[in-house]
């Protein structure tokens, strides 16, 4: 909506293989093809947002100085690198476990205490922004 409201259309690839490195690189090098102009994207997986890092460094593109990368889930590889990947970082542990206690009480029969489960998130800035 943010992009629209500035006259820019979004543009959103996708890749029918697993999130991974190989997969962030391989979308890196298709905007760099095709959308050289680009200067900011957001990967809905970390490793696919470490993995156009990656790519980054491989042709020599500054982050975040010529394009900025933010990712989704907050991976520990994100947050170990230098420099700190920017992400939304999601409480994976407890999204496990309200959908496990959600699962086992269907399964007794019970019905669901909540149809909708916010369980937050946080954005944590890095510094590839």
């Amino acid at each position: 909506q943010a992009m629209e409201e500035h006259g820019l259309p979004p543009v959103t690839l996708q890749s029918s293989q697993r999130s991974s490195y190989t997969v962030g690189a391989a979308l890196m090098q298709e905007i760099q093809r095709n959308y050289p102009e680009t200067d900011a994207i957001f990967c809905t997986n970390d490793d696919v947002a470490v993995g156009a890092y990656f790519e980054c460094l491989r042709q020599g593109i500054g982050v975040p100085e010529h394009i900025a990368i933010a990712g989704f889930h907050g991976h520990d590889v994100g947050q170990a690198m230098t420099p700190r990947l920017a992400s939304v970082v999601t409480p994976r542990k407890a999204i496990g476990e309200a959908a496990a206690k959600a699962l086992l009480a269907r399964i007794r029969g019970e019905a669901l205490e909540q149809k909708v489960v916010d369980l937050g998130y946080r954005i944590e800035a890095g510094k590839t922004l």
